[in-house]
């Protein structure tokens, strides 16, 4: 819950009911919670020279529930999107990002999960396209998987472990990742976090390559807010990729990202990305993003950002302009 006021004459009974589900307006029991998220967008893109290429995604239509009584929990999300193919989806475009039971016990500090969940590894970001995110498939958009994770929380250590089982809204099964990845954070300060990743996975047939490959990331990343209105977030991943009948190749991919708030509810964002190619080459490819996040009212954002890209070198190097507009309502 963002501690924004919207007003002066706010009182905390009334933020309190604003940033409950529906605005206040339906009670749950406390056990029982509830949300959506509505993110409709216009996205352009622009290759070199070329036109500009726009189009409106339906980015996020879900519905959330969640069930905490005593020591269990369960939280499950069905939605729809624009796109067919998603890893997400369970039918056509209805898409379940993530479904599992749990149990929290030693005072909510452990928690065992099974069933969807996201991949723990590095920085938990809602900017799902960041190279960190895509190359080592652990984004919160569609790359969830299935598996059994254990989770420890205090006021100064954190992380979790999950045995990777694959994606079960994924056919054919060869396609499935199995394995683990996990990643431990270490808070030295109230205003810092430090943590390190790993990820070890197999499938038979992978998406991309289309042969087996065993897959790893293994990185470091970091949460840093040296002042008050301004966070910083950075990670660097070590990928490798050993593909059946093909040699390994191992890259990189490295974030930087600051968010600063220099009137509460505005965010202006920018963010600088690297990414070697592998497959023994030297060539980098390099991403510069700025954007404004600006939280309208209680459960209502608006947000605009604008990227470029210099992917490869040399005579095959592509410099790619991108904007992304998009509107966000969650109960």
């Amino acid at each position: 819950m963002l501690p924004m006021q919207w007003g002066a004459q706010s009182s905390d009974d009334t933020i309190a009911r604003r940033a409950r589900f529906a605005w206040g307006l339906v009670d749950t029991p406390d056990w029982l919670l509830l949300g959506g998220s509505l993110r409709p967008g216009l996205v352009g893109v622009k290759v070199d020279s070329g036109a500009m290429s726009v189009q409106t995604v339906l980015m996020e239509a879900d519905l959330r529930a969640g069930v905490r009584a005593g020591g269990f929990r369960a939280s499950a999300s069905l939605g729809v999107v624009n796109v067919d193919g998603s890893p997400a989806s369970v039918k056509g475009n209805l898409v379940s990002r993530e479904h599992w039971l749990g149990y929290a016990f030693a005072h909510d500090s452990v928690t065992i999960r099974t069933g969807r969940l996201n991949v723990p590894f590095g920085l938990r970001s809602i900017e799902h396209t960041f190279w960190v995110r895509q190359q080592t498939r652990t984004d919160v958009n569609d790359t969830q998987q299935d598996g059994l994770a254990l989770a420890y929380s205090s006021s100064w250590l954190r992380g979790e472990a999950m045995a990777i089982a694959g994606n079960y809204q994924l056919s054919p099964a060869a396609r499935r990742e199995r394995g683990y990845s996990a990643y431990l954070e270490v808070d030295p300060r109230p205003w810092a976090g430090v943590g390190v990743s790993s990820l070890v996975t197999h499938a038979d047939l992978d998406p991309n390559l289309h042969v087996g490959n065993t897959r790893q990331a293994h990185g470091v990343f970091a949460r840093v807010s040296p002042v008050t209105p301004l966070v910083l977030l950075a990670e660097f991943d070590a990928l490798l990729d050993a593909p059946t009948g093909m040699g390994s190749s191992t890259r990189w991919a490295g974030l930087l990202q600051a968010d600063v708030e220099p009137r509460q509810g505005i965010h202006l964002i920018a963010a600088g990305e690297g990414l070697s190619a592998g497959l023994n080459t030297t060539e980098r490819s390099w991403s510069g993003w700025v954007g404004v996040d600006w939280f309208v009212w209680s459960h209502v954002d608006l947000r605009a950002d604008f990227i470029r890209q210099g992917l490869g070198e040399g005579p095959q190097r592509y410099q790619v302009t991108s904007f992304v507009l998009q509107g966000h309502a969650y109960l």
